[in-house]
């Protein structure tokens, strides 16, 4: 008897998984599609778009990732960074995305956990990746910039370190997380990417202002929803003929 509830909990924990992911999925494509839009920006005095350089430095970022070098050590060193921002404001530890040679225990500070876990809060251990550090402190910086140095010197620049400081950030925690896939259903490995992908989406867009004023993340956020809602009309209506 216990097996078997054991094992209706499991298929149900699995369902559940499943189905947040089929409604995850159709958010993020809208986030994707309606931010590319909403990033048509002309850069001031120049002909460029803020999307074409951020899509350069995007893709430079995937070219240095793929065929040059993975920067590991720097993205473990951002992931510790945040985590004193982390801890400050709730408290616990991060364990870090280094792997021990041994147990594929996940290295740490004081505490560290077996098996990648955290020791205390849950949202400390994943706030690392849902957070896209690296973009933030180039908008920030660019903001900081921007008051002392004329935008049309800067807002190309920057616009470009922004695509390869979200690039770096995607491929790092997809390799870092890609380390605990042994352990984990596919469900969860897949809902675990498309819950990241969107927390960085809404994170780091919501820091584009500060160095894109003529970007609204309301707006774009508003468009989405409504890209979400037709996705789901749309695949209701093919389904069931409503």
């Amino acid at each position: 008897m216990d097996k078997l509830r054991s094992k209706i909990a499991a298929f149900l924990e699995r369902f559940i998984k499943v189905l947040v992911g089929a409604v995850v999925l159709p958010f993020a494509f809208s986030l994707v599609g309606a931010l590319r839009d909403h990033l048509l920006i002309d850069l001031p005095g120049s002909k460029t778009m803020v999307l074409t350089w951020i899509d350069w430095g995007f893709m430079t970022y995937v070219g240095i990732h793929i065929l040059l070098y993975r920067p590991a050590t720097l993205f473990r060193m951002s992931h510790q960074l945040f985590s004193i921002v982390a801890v400050w404001l709730f408290g616990g530890q991060v364990a870090s995305v280094g792997q021990a040679p041994r147990g594929g225990r996940m290295k740490g500070g004081k505490g560290a956990a077996e098996d990648g876990g955290a020791e205390g809060s849950t949202l400390v251990a994943f706030s690392p990746y849902a957070v896209p550090f690296a973009m933030v402190l180039v908008c920030v910086g660019g903001w900081l910039m921007g008051r002392w140095v004329e935008h049309t010197l800067t807002d190309g620049a920057v616009s470009f370190l922004i695509g390869m400081a979200m690039s770096f950030h995607w491929s790092n925690t997809a390799d870092a997380l890609q380390q605990e896939r042994k352990r984990w259903y596919l469900e969860t490995y897949l809902l675990a990417i498309g819950l990241v992908f969107v927390t960085t989406m809404l994170i780091g867009s919501a820091f584009l202002p500060l160095v894109v004023p003529d970007f609204s993340f309301i707006k774009w956020l508003d468009d989405a929803w409504h890209r979400t809602g037709d996705i789901y009309l749309t695949t209701m209506s093919q389904l069931f003929g409503v």
